[in-house]
């Protein structure tokens, strides 16, 4: 192989190794923001039913203190509306986790792919290097027993 040919064949390499370890940071990056965005969404979750306990232990202390039918009619409405409003909110965030799980595992796989890609391209380069290395050792001229 010719200088010029190890000169395009090396510039491909890295173009393709530069490419593809761009890809794999944006990945990193999306992987990053996704677990971000899962950690929040859990957070939300543990909050949301921290504060919907409070709601309903009040409604049923309410319940408890009251004798007036009217009354507790009312509030049991209220509690059971509450639970109707906090189940959808829970699904809602549920699917919304699981959404992200789904992007984050598709990403993940993708960040493999990639890892693979730069591994071999890598060797390739390496071994470009290496051959032509030893096309200038066969190419110099040796003399008087040097070399």
């Amino acid at each position: 192989m010719g200088y010029a040919l190890f000169a395009q064949r090396k510039l491909v390499l890295d173009g393709q190794l530069n490419n593809a370890q761009l890809q794999q940071t944006q990945r990193s990056n999306e992987q990053y923001s996704l677990a971000t965005q899962t950690l929040s969404l859990q957070q939300q979750l543990t909050s949301m039913n921290s504060s919907q306990s409070g709601e309903l232990a009040d409604l049923y202390a309410q319940l408890a203190n009251t004798t007036d039918s009217a009354t507790r009619d009312s509030i049991n409405a209220q509690i059971k509306q509450k639970e109707l409003d906090y189940e959808k909110e829970i699904d809602d965030i549920n699917r919304q986790i699981y959404n992200v799980s789904v992007k984050e595992n598709a990403i993940e796989m993708e960040v493999k792919r990639l890892d693979t890609m730069v591994t071999a391209l890598q060797k390739q380069m390496e071994a470009t290097e290496q051959a032509e290395g030893s096309a200038v050792d066969r190419a110099t001229p040796k003399f008087g027993g040097v070399g």
